[in-house]
């Protein structure tokens, strides 16, 4: 247990620190900055401003004191919003960021793994195809472009929600469809592929055969065995969630984390971009973390080395 964490914890802060050193030169080396606009300001005016923000400093330099912030958990101020820092930006939207994908989460869950389920028992059946075509529509259509139909049908059509804004339960409902639809897709195909399979395994042929009723089988047996690609896949699925929520949330106008994060790469607000770049990072390779912790508990054969006994 403790070899396992600590091997996470060097491969956690390795890949932060490539990260962290990738998104800050990266940033330097495309041209233009944070502050350039159309008009052109005075050069006191713009030495002062880059004073201010250590902008005149070596890189080297600028490196070094941005990753030493960064090490004490002070990510810098915001270059585009006055008198606020990505540490008080975050605290205010990641909330509602938070909220939105854990909607997503359990609505691609609860329907991904009935559809599924549903899809491998009445195989070759209206059942079976219908989750096929479900499935089909999930992976072919954008989540932005499955956004913009919602808000044509349910908003300005039928009327029954507001197309944007966010504040009340109703207003999650779409944007969460929106981001919820791609990994719904994804874990009904895996679940139908994967409970397929387990039904054909030789324990559940023992099982039919000391008369166990076919639902302990199935809830029991078959379900859970099926389980551990989708778990496997819960990693990826919230990376996909939550970088979906960009664009989504813009088209939304939902104050979450992904609006300040279209706008910091438009603005060029360096240290937002790099900010909630650093922020993402962490808190995809924390959740890949859990999941590598739910095999053992899904599956008790899985060790925490990845291996079984």
């Amino acid at each position: 247990m403790v070899r396992f964490f600590s091997r996470r914890l060097v491969t956690m802060l390795l890949a932060l620190l490539f990260i962290s050193t990738f998104t800050f030169f990266g940033m330097k080396v495309i041209p233009g900055g944070p502050f350039d606009s159309e008009k052109q300001l005075p050069p006191a005016i713009q030495k002062n401003i880059e004073e201010k923000y250590g902008l005149n400093d070596p890189l080297l330099k600028q490196y070094t004191d941005y990753l030493s912030g960064v090490i004490k958990g002070d990510l810098g101020p915001s270059f585009k919003y006055p008198n606020r820092s990505v540490n008080d930006i975050i605290k205010e939207s990641f909330p509602v960021s938070a909220v939105l994908g854990c909607v997503a989460i359990l609505l691609a869950l609860s329907v991904g793994l009935c559809l599924g389920v549903l899809s491998a028992l009445k195989q070759n059946q209206w059942q079976d195809y219908l989750a096929v075509i479900i499935a089909t529509l999930g992976f072919s259509v954008p989540s932005f472009v499955l956004a913009a139909l919602l808000q044509y049908v349910f908003a300005y059509k039928l009327g029954w929600v507001l197309p944007a804004m966010w504040g009340t339960w109703q207003q999650t409902i779409l944007p969460a469809v929106s981001l919820a639809a791609l990994p719904t897709a994804t874990i009904t195909r895996l679940m139908r592929s994967n409970m397929l399979e387990v039904l054909q395994e030789d324990y559940i042929r023992t099982a039919r055969a000391k008369g166990l009723k076919n639902r302990v089988i199935i809830y029991r047996h078959a379900i859970r065995n099926a389980l551990m690609p989708v778990v496997t896949y819960l990693g990826p699925m919230v990376a996909s969630i939550f970088t979906g929520s960009f664009v989504v949330e813009t088209i939304f106008a939902i104050p979450g984390l992904g609006r300040y994060f279209v706008n910091s790469v438009f603005n060029r607000d360096y240290t937002l971009i790099m900010g909630l770049t650093i922020f993402y990072s962490i808190f995809l390779m924390t959740m890949n973390l859990l999941v590598d912790l739910s095999y053992a508990v899904i599956d008790p054969r899985v060790k925490l080395t990845g291996k079984k006994e």
